[in-house]
């Protein structure tokens, strides 16, 4: 190689400013070019900078603040984010979508449907296959295609290319409100009492179908058609559920889960459910674990259980301090798996049902179940609860309960918080980082009572052993942090 091919090399690998194609001969050039089309003679990572003055050696990654704040220091130069988009084709040669409202005359070109003609109906064709050529099947459509000009009269032709999916779906959250008018495409007054939409959904339509809809919405507001500027309040992501290699799944792999097959092995549509909200935080991937949806079925077979025994049941009287532990556990949960929800954290809302579950097998254990106004309370909310998981056994044990309304409307618990408020607190103690127990004390313990209850604690023993702890931290009603050398 020669001590030029060199020099160009170490360009490339380098960024080296002193090497420029304005500065090569064509000889040069020609090997440039070379290393450029070949990706893999390229290296595009981040790396160091040389050559760069004060910003030597500074890893690009950095550098990049670092030179911006220069910039902006001396006046010369500021931080902006520019956006990239691409344009959007409305149009679609095919016949399933929405006409586009436009008469080409030969006289006055595109002219715009008259209100009073819309909406334009597609006509009914037998054929929807393209014909070839730059039109689409409404075209072959003669009778539909053959029309008048709107201005002079005279012969013209509609257009044949239908509107792209998105165009209806960009402004369809709006109809759902008011789908039943036939006056108007929305109620302005129903719209303004219903949106904007709670939810937004899916990252991956995020790029193109929610950039389309907030610009159409943004259009509607101005003209003052709606009341707000923004469609949606909030982009909830969902993340993917992988396969139980931790690759994402997919047809061609062949590694996709049938839910047909899960519900018709005799574990139910409800367990199926349960699973992919507990599989782990909605916005987090996760393998599949092929033991998941049996565990939520023993779960939902528990929860089944604990009702049909209610039902069996005699009256029963509680003592207080009974029934006050079976409503502290009901509003606890109420209060958790209402809050989780709200928060999109499905997995520890179906966390907190199946605490509560185990807490009521407890006290069944102890022969405390029995009708009462306590239990009802309890088990009618568990299921409210759990309605949105599990939406067919619930209902069916709503209606055992002797409930004939729908338990997925106007039907959620609500907390009490004299309820929540208990006299002691749950501290955790941790030894060199590690949780080896939980402690049950009372509100009003001192902090050296709390830190001896922790070192006397037999788990902990075991881990302390012999040795004098370095440290003991107490942080005020949450843990405390044995430290060991």
């Amino acid at each position: 190689m020669s001590e030029a091919e060199k020099d160009i090399q170490e360009a490339i690998w380098l960024n080296r400013s002193e090497i420029t194609p304005q500065r090569m001969t064509c000889a040069e050039l020609d090997l440039w070019w070379d290393r450029i089309d070949n990706p893999e003679a390229l290296y595009v990572g981040e790396g160091v900078l040389v050559n760069s003055g004060a910003f030597d050696d500074m890893e690009t990654s950095q550098a990049r603040e670092e030179i911006v704040a220069w910039l902006e220091q001396r006046g010369v130069g500021r931080m902006k984010t520019t956006y990239k988009m691409r344009d959007w084709l409305i149009s679609r040669q095919r016949y399933w979508g929405a006409p586009i409202p436009i008469i080409h005359c030969p006289e006055h070109g595109a002219v715009a449907v008259p209100d009073d003609q819309l909406p334009v109906i597609l006509p009914e064709v037998e054929d929807f296959k393209p014909k070839g050529g730059a039109t689409s099947a409404l075209a072959s459509a003669t009778d539909w295609v053959n029309t008048t000009c709107p201005k002079c009269g005279k012969p013209a032709k509609r257009e044949t290319d239908t509107m792209d999916g998105y165009a209806c779906s960009s402004w369809y959250h709006l109809r759902y409100l008011d789908p039943f008018n036939d006056k108007q495409a929305w109620d302005p007054e129903v719209e303004n009492h219903w949106g904007p939409v709670d939810f937004y959904n899916g990252a991956d339509h995020a790029v193109a179908h929610l950039l389309y809809a907030r610009f159409w919405q943004r259009f509607f507001y101005k003209l003052g058609l709606v009341s707000h500027p923004e469609p949606f309040k909030r982009m909830m992501y969902n993340a993917y559920i992988l396969a139980t290699d931790g690759t994402k799944m997919s047809k061609s792999r062949g590694n996709t889960i049938d839910p047909l097959e899960i519900m018709d092995s005799g574990y139910g549509a409800d367990s199926l459910r349960v699973y992919e909200m507990f599989i782990a935080p909605y916005d987090l991937e996760a393998p599949w674990d092929t033991r998941g949806v049996p565990g939520a079925y023993r779960f939902l077979n528990r929860v089944w259980t604990l009702v049909q025994e209610y039902m069996d049941s005699d009256e029963k009287t509680l003592e207080k301090s009974d029934e006050n532990e079976i409503l502290v556990i009901a509003n606890k949960t109420i209060k958790k798996v209402t809050a989780d929800i709200e928060d999109e954290k499905f997995n520890t809302a179906v966390s907190a049902m199946m605490e509560a579950v185990n807490a009521y097998y407890k006290l069944k254990e102890k022969g405390l179940v029995g009708k009462s106004e306590t239990w009802t309370f309890a088990l009618e909310g568990l299921l409210q609860l759990l309605a949105p998981f599990a939406p067919h056994m619930t209902e069916e044990l709503w209606q055992q309960l002797g409930r004939y309304d729908t338990i997925h409307i106007d039907h959620w618990p609500k907390w009490d918080d004299k309820y929540l408020q208990t006299d002691v607190m749950t501290i955790i103690v941790q030894v060199n980082g590690k949780l080896r127990a939980k402690l049950e004390v009372p509100k009003d313990s001192s902090e050296d009572e709390i830190k001896k209850q922790a070192l006397e604690n037999e788990n902990v023993k075991v881990f302390v052993g012999d040795k004098k702890p370095t440290k003991v931290i107490y942080v005020l009603g949450r843990l405390v942090s044995i430290v060991i050398s």
